[in-house]
């Protein structure tokens, strides 16, 4: 089997008992585990109960997916192992294609977990960029709510004084409305892209609906 899977290109890390395989599993956690069942110092189910136990510092997509080999074809011994994590449970003498098939549909299955996790992590950042999109929305319509009131006053021929003063609080609410403009600008330059998801991570138009919205409510 070693040599089957040195031939296909594998990189291999051997251990010959449960304490070397722990310090191997320690120093650097491989992408798939073969687990014999009967090791020289112990059980392989010792080395599956390891990596079950909830308080495992590894994240679920960073364990490796562990296939558990043996001669024992009690269906015992194969339940006890899907029930500690095992990926798969292979009896000896093992059939050298269906090892093959086994190995590749473990790789697949880590890939698949770390694809889900970064959706998750795509999908989280992308609220949290509408979330900033829908708050700069707000922050502008105030600005341009007092912008408005403003000018209002103005058409309405007020005194000259309060002219005066309306004028600057327009134009300090048009400064703040410029930078957040300018704030979204760059936040645009950055993370809109297309994602897994097919959309802009950062939506404007849908942050312009908002504002519309917050407009109307004004």
């Amino acid at each position: 089997m070693v040599a089957m899977l040195k031939l296909d290109g594998y990189p291999l890390r051997l251990a010959r008992s449960i304490a070397e395989a722990r310090t191997q599993l320690a120093d650097k956690a491989p992408t798939v585990v073969l687990i014999d069942l009967g090791l020289p110092d112990g059980s392989g189910f010792e080395l599956l109960t390891d990596y079950s136990e909830t308080d495992t510092a590894l994240k679920e997509e960073d364990r490796p997916v562990m296939i558990v080999t043996t001669g024992d074809v009690s269906l015992e011994g194969a339940v006890q192992a899907l029930r500690l994590g095992a990926f798969d449970y292979l009896t000896k003498p093992i059939n050298i294609d269906l090892m093959r098939i086994t190995i590749r549909r473990a790789f697949e299955y880590q890939q698949l977990r770390r694809a889900a996790r970064e959706g998750a992590l795509l999908a989280a950042h992308k609220e949290a960029m509408r979330a900033t999109a829908r708050a700069a929305a707000h922050h502008l319509s105030q600005h341009l709510t007092v912008i408005m009131g403003e000018a209002q006053l103005i058409l309405e021929d007020q005194p000259e004084e309060p002219i005066k003063d309306g004028l600057s609080r327009i134009v300090r609410s048009a400064e703040h409305a410029a930078h957040i403009l300018a704030d979204l600008r760059r936040a645009r330059h950055f993370v809109t892209k297309e994602s897994l998801i097919a959309e802009p991570m950062l939506d404007l138009d849908a942050a312009q609906g908002d504002h519309d919205d917050i407009a109307q409510q004004s």
